[in-house]
């Protein structure tokens, strides 16, 4: 098994691996805008979206979507 690295100081604590594996595993979205403006007025805006979820995960909610549908 990976060497576990502990998030807070006492023994008590999640290991970041564990946090990353409940993320993956059940997905996460994060979103943002990066906005780009001179004397007041907006010049660049970038909308973005990341969607970070697991292939089993990911997998899981394709075949319930296609029995959903009634594909075969």
């Amino acid at each position: 098994m990976a060497n576990r690295t502990l998030l807070t100081g006492s023994g008590g604590g999640t290991s970041l691996v564990d946090l990353l594996d409940r993320v993956v595993d059940r997905g996460v979205v994060v979103s943002g805008d990066i906005i780009i403006s001179l004397a007041g007025i907006d010049l660049i805006q970038v909308n973005l979206r990341l969607l970070l979820i697991g292939l089993e995960t990911a997998n899981e909610i394709h075949r319930t979507n296609l029995e959903g549908r009634g594909a075969r």
